[in-house]
């Protein structure tokens, strides 16, 4: 079976074999029609996701050799992104812009800091939270809007030690972040997946669209407790506080525990 990395080859085929029953879409709307079959929102997300399943092992030996010093950096101010997930960062600040560009042209990571709070438009290190995380950007690509956008693959946590806002980029000093190892709870694991589970059926309900939700990788295949616990976050609705809080806990299973303790409402 065919898995999102043939995106390309069953868009071919799902075009011909519409084109058979003369019903005419072109190449770039069969590659918009796999990604929703795939579950992912649109193609520019699912190309990102391609290549960073071929390069990721690449990505992550360069981001563990460069990881401590000084990197173009990125403040956001609406969301915590996790290790793990590709998030698309949207901006208009020069200062972001060109650090973003400085780590797609040069290949660097970039250092993407939470905003304690979204009023501030030039954060320094006070205005942000300690705990990051590092990335590279995918694609960059400028909006009909105006606006930029980065899809950024998010690898690992990292401590800011400085942040500053330069003359044209915003550059963060950082230090390495290592997680606790992950002891192997399986039953904590299937508890945490029936509750994500359960929450997210409720959610949908309420919202009015009762279908599963979409996770990638699948995680009923996730058997690491911190991984699991980066990917419910990620897809749960908290306060910035709170899913700082839990990108700041360093170990997997109180992370976890945590996670669930927010499913259940009694975070």
């Amino acid at each position: 079976m065919r898995d999102f990395r043939d995106a390309k080859a069953m868009a071919r085929t799902l075009r011909a074999s519409l084109t058979a029953k003369t019903v005419s879409i072109s190449h770039g709307e069969s590659l918009e029609l796999v990604s929703r079959m795939l579950g992912v929102a649109d193609w520019n997300t699912l190309s990102a996701e391609i290549q960073a399943s071929r390069d990721g092992s690449l990505a992550a030996a360069t981001t563990h050799a460069t990881e401590a010093g000084r990197h173009p950096a990125m403040p956001i101010r609406d969301f915590v992104p996790f290790p793990g997930e590709i998030a698309p960062l949207y901006t208009r600040s020069t200062k972001a812009i060109q650090a973003l560009a400085r780590a797609f042209q040069g290949a660097r990571p970039i250092v993407v800091a939470i905003q304690r709070s979204a009023d501030i438009d030039e954060p320094g290190l006070g205005d942000i939270y300690d705990v990051g995380v590092l990335g590279s950007v995918l694609t960059l690509d400028q909006l009909a809007d105006g606006r930029w956008k980065a899809l950024t693959q998010i690898h690992r946590r990292t401590m800011i030690k400085d942040f500053v806002g330069e003359a044209d980029s915003y550059v963060a000093e950082v230090d390495d972040l290592d997680e606790q190892p992950a002891p192997d709870v399986p039953y904590l694991i299937l508890s945490i997946k029936a509750y994500f589970m359960a929450h997210s059926f409720r959610d949908a309900i309420k919202r009015g669209y009762p279908r599963e939700p979409q996770i990638k990788p699948p995680f009923e295949r996730v058997r690491d407790a911190g991984r699991l616990a980066d990917m419910i976050a990620s897809h749960i609705e908290l306060s910035i506080p709170d899913k700082q809080a839990l990108l700041a806990t360093l170990d997997p299973v109180r992370r976890l525990e945590r996670v669930g303790a927010f499913l259940q409402g009694n975070a």
